[in-house]
């Protein structure tokens, strides 16, 4: 990628997070981490699918193609798997948000950190140990909730505090420039595989 003439970077910024905001940050990281493994479609398949058996067993029940017992054995089978399987989704969202606490948890006993966001990676210290990530080993940056967050595509989020920059405009224009320099760099190595 050619550098841009008028390169801007953003920070340093220097800044701790509350517990407050380390646990918002925990819970967005296992949700995201619970919606990128499918809990989507593992919320409405079932769903679509109990509904389709319901329905289906108790039209045969009801025409007499199927004994009433057998209706009623089959919805009741039906509610049962559907119960089983609300469950293990429960049990694996829980999982996730644990995961999260887990990848935030050093974040929030951090004394010290500080971020800075330049033209082509951002740097993350903590507590004196630097972290630099590209921008095109990221997914996403977004603001959410007074935290901005940078989402590589491994391991969990860097979060900053949208009340460790100067103003709402300033968060406002770091999460476009790194959504924008996140976008480019993805373009660009989706036209090096072309």
């Amino acid at each position: 990628m050619t550098p841009d003439v008028g390169a801007v970077s953003f920070g340093p910024y220097a800044f701790t997070l509350s517990r407050a905001e380390a646990e918002a940050a925990a819970a967005r990281a296992g949700l995201r981490r619970a919606l990128k493994g499918g809990l989507l479609a593992s919320h409405v398949a079932p769903l679509t699918a109990f509904a389709l058996v319901m329905a289906f067993a108790s039209v045969l029940a009801l025409t007499g193609l199927i004994s009433r017992r057998a209706g009623e054995a089959t919805l009741i089978m039906a509610a049962a798997a559907f119960m089983i399987q609300r469950l293990m989704v429960h049990w694996g969202v829980r999982r996730a948000r644990q995961r999260g606490r887990a990848a935030i948890a050093r974040l929030e006993s951090a004394t010290a950190m500080k971020a800075m966001f330049g033209d082509e990676s951002v740097t993350f210290d903590i507590d004196g140990r630097s972290v630099s990530l590209l921008y095109s080993d990221c997914e996403q940056a977004e603001d959410a909730g007074g935290l901005i967050y940078v989402w590589p595509r491994e391991g969990g989020p860097i979060v900053l505090p949208t009340r460790a920059l100067a103003s709402a405009d300033e968060a406002a224009r770091l999460v476009s420039r790194l959504s924008e320099r996140i976008r480019g760099f993805a373009a660009d190595n989706r036209a090096l595989l072309r």
